[in-house]
């Protein structure tokens, strides 16, 4: 799957503006967002320095080994689990925060059953100057079991978290949303998924940009990105809302460093 994708910066004071805005746009009342993202290294195959390296007196490394050493030195990745909080344990408040409603047994924080867990690739975006951001995504949900120990066994190391709040709105096929990254209480690997406790008050917690500003972002999903009609289709649409929005967000391809999800090449080893 790809995801074509356009970005923009919304400040602190136009925000509920371009809420009302993007309602009357789209023609929907904005639907409320939390998500839990947990980011996780990729580590580097072991063994990796035991293969021979060509030159000196080893001579021509065989093309073999060669072509196992290249594959082994690849580009990692950092990946995510992302958890979606339920949008029925959740309530907006004036303010655009989100905090958490009580259950009928007192408890504020939301149960495992009320998280949706999805582990989430995505590929740093193409070269090349592009009029709108593609890149290889892919989304697998995870729905029971230690999530942890299995992406421990698959090759990934928890990194750090944060979490995701905002409001979504949909036409069509693109998903304009506008949101917000929180920074949360950094714990062990072992508690990062049952920890939920930040949840009943997220106002308290700290935005990552100080300003208070939002990001905004207009995305498609495509199954197949490289098929050219899909892919001018996809671009026509997106810049199509740029035109239709350059008076509230100023829609641009994203920075392809900064949305680069390649782990450095430096310290692998």
């Amino acid at each position: 799957m790809h995801e074509f994708a356009l970005y923009g910066q919304v400040s602190k004071d136009a925000y509920h503006q371009v809420l009302q805005q993007l309602a009357g746009y789209t023609r929907m009342q904005p639907q409320s967002v939390v998500e839990i993202h947990l980011v996780f290294k990729a580590r580097s195959p072991p063994g990796l320095d035991n293969i021979p390296s060509a030159g000196g007196s080893q001579g021509i490394m065989q093309p073999e080994v060669q072509k196992i050493r290249a594959m082994l030195n690849g580009s990692l990745y950092y990946v995510q689990l992302v958890g979606e909080v339920t949008l029925d344990a959740t309530k907006s408040q004036p303010d655009g925060d989100v905090t958490m409603t009580a259950s009928e047994n007192g408890n504020s924080t939301p149960s495992e059953s009320e998280i949706k867990w999805t582990f989430e690739f995505k590929d740093t975006p193409e070269p090349g100057k592009q009029a709108v951001s593609t890149r290889l995504i892919h989304r697998v949900p995870f729905e029971h079991g230690n999530f942890m120990q299995f992406l421990n066994a698959f090759g990934y190391d928890y990194v750090s978290r944060y979490l995701v709040v905002g409001s979504n709105f949909y036409d069509l096929d693109t998903t304009l949303s506008v949101h917000k990254v929180v920074m949360l209480p950094q714990t062990t690997s072992e508690n990062a998924v049952n920890d939920t406790a930040f949840l009943s008050d997220i106002s308290k917690l700290t935005d990552v940009d100080k300003s208070g500003g939002y990001l905004m972002q207009a995305s498609i999903e495509v199954i197949d990105g490289n098929n050219p009609e899909l892919k001018e289709r996809g671009t026509r649409q997106l810049l199509a809302h740029k035109e239709a929005l350059k008076q509230a967000v100023d829609l641009t391809p994203g920075d392809r460093l900064a949305l680069d999800s390649r782990v450095p090449v430096t310290g692998r080893r």
